[in-house]
């Protein structure tokens, strides 16, 4: 695995850097993982978990994503 840092956005003369880690495709496989799926992390101990975002708050955010959807629809 690789810790990459990207530009994110430059606003002005500050730039706003993003950090990506690449998995390799093996692991996402055993791990069960899909593209787009929303995942979770925490810092424990100068360790960096990541897991697949648990489906009653994927669900929440789901809901919340649909309902400004359509707010922003019915202002255009």
């Amino acid at each position: 695995m690789r810790l990459q840092k990207q530009l994110s956005r430059k606003y002005g003369n500050k730039e706003y850097p993003k950090w990506v880690i690449t998995i390799p495709p093996k692991q996402v496989e055993a791990l069960g993982w899909n593209e787009g799926e929303f995942l979770e992390s925490e810092v424990s101990t100068h360790e960096l978990i990541v897991r697949r975002e648990n489906q009653e708050k994927g669900q929440k955010r789901k809901e919340a994503a649909e309902k400004a959807w359509k707010t922003r629809r019915q202002r255009v």
